[in-house]
């Protein structure tokens, strides 16, 4: 009787294991299953990135060049007349200074 209660013992013993491999099947397929995923949209993520830090790139060089534009276009937007206007104001304000400095 000994016999067979050990046997009966070591087959309850890797039924037990063999349910809890099963489980453990089961488990490893989800997460690879999830990881393939994560994978896929950290790709996905990177190649957004990539594309957002490429338009960063642009804008800072259109909001440069927009800088750079703006400056020569107000002087080349005054007429002559204006030019000349704004030479006499600055004379004008030169010799002040001259004046003050040499006092």
């Amino acid at each position: 009787m000994a016999e067979i209660s050990k046997n009966d013992i070591l087959i309850s013993d890797l039924s037990a294991i063999e349910t809890q491999l099963s489980i453990l099947i089961n488990k490893n397929k989800d997460l690879s299953t999830k990881n393939v995923d994560i994978e896929e949209n950290l790709n996905s993520l990177k190649k957004e990135n990539s594309i957002l830090l490429q338009k960063i790139a642009s804008l800072e060089n259109e909001i440069k060049n927009i800088g750079e534009s703006s400056e020569e276009n107000l002087f080349n937007s005054l007429n002559l007349k204006e030019r000349e206007n704004l030479k006499v104001k600055l004379q004008n304000l030169i010799t002040k200074i001259d004046y003050h400095l040499s006092s």
